[in-house]
């Protein structure tokens, strides 16, 4: 790369960083993302996604009822239901497979997390949550096992 193509590249940066700059909150998230390298805890993969699954079958059936998510660690299986009850606001219900209470913890990418304990049956419940981008980590008997980001 020669003097003039380093100085064209950084007079380009310059410029779209100016007239489009990255969204603060994609910022964050990738910041976030990044942080997992050296995160301890277990990262719960993706089985099922009714979302999904359902895209074709809103054609037929003309709507759609709550949104299933499926988790699983070696440790820990996580249900989850999502349901819409606003244009921008869901409540989220989940159950820990095998039964245990537990400490569930929803982050947002720049904000506090937001925590419930489930009960014995692994059952927990977050009302009134704004649609968006969030991750779950559950404390387990000393471990940690967390979704991936996940929007709602």
């Amino acid at each position: 790369m020669t003097d003039s193509d380093a100085i064209t590249e950084a007079a380009l940066r310059a410029l779209i960083s100016r007239v489009d700059p990255v969204p603060p909150l994609l910022n964050e998230a990738a910041r976030g993302a990044f942080t997992w390298r050296t995160v301890d805890a277990e990262l719960a993969d993706l089985l099922r996604d009714s979302a999904d699954e359902e895209a074709g079958a809103v054609l037929v059936r003309g709507g759609s009822g709550p949104r299933q998510l499926s988790f699983e660690s070696p440790r820990l299986g996580i249900e989850l239901e999502v349901v819409a009850t606003g244009p921008r606001e869901r409540r989220l219900e989940g159950q820990l497979l095998p039964p245990a209470s537990a400490l569930v913890t929803l982050e947002r990418p720049g904000e506090d997390g937001l925590s419930v304990q489930a009960d014995e049956l692994g059952r927990f419940s977050l009302d009134g949550l704004r649609a968006g981008v969030v991750r779950l980590h559950v404390a387990l008997r000393g471990a940690q096992i967390a979704i991936p980001w996940t929007s709602i």
